[in-house]
């Protein structure tokens, strides 16, 4: 696929609205960022660190979802990086399907999208998982 680096609203003209908007948050308890802190040191004291694994996991990010392997055939996608107060960055996507794999029903949506905790009482294993790296509390 040729990539041509367009802004937002050239894409939007030439591929049509966006299908998806994705946020990818950065998390200072992924293991990449733990292991290579000292002794009592705390993640957002090294902004260092916590930019080169986002931007790592970003990039692996960006190539799953270019090459369809998270939502099928893309058009396009356009990217911005964003730092919150605290200095962690985030990642916010705009994904344009291309026009035979759009989602068109609200259960097509419902197949890679999900707002919900996982079931505590059948799935606890999953639920401790998800409460525990939650950046904003349960």
């Amino acid at each position: 696929m040729k990539h041509r680096y367009l802004d937002s609203m050239a894409l939007v003209q030439e591929y049509g609205r966006p299908d998806i908007f994705l946020t990818m948050t950065c998390n200072p308890n992924w293991p990449e960022i733990k292991e290579c802190l000292q002794s009592g040191e705390e993640a957002h004291n090294r902004p260092n660190i916590l930019a080169r694994v986002f931007k790592a996991k970003l990039s692996i990010l960006n190539d799953k979802i270019m090459s369809g392997e998270i939502f099928d055939e893309v058009g396009s996608a356009i990217h911005v990086i964003e730092f919150q107060e605290r200095g962690l960055p985030y990642a916010h996507f705009l994904i344009i399907l291309k026009p035979a794999f759009k989602y068109l029903t609200s259960e097509a949506y419902d197949r890679v999208v999900s707002a919900e905790l996982p079931d505590q009482a059948t799935n606890s294993y999953l639920y401790s998982l998800v409460v525990k790296h939650m950046m904003h509390g349960p």
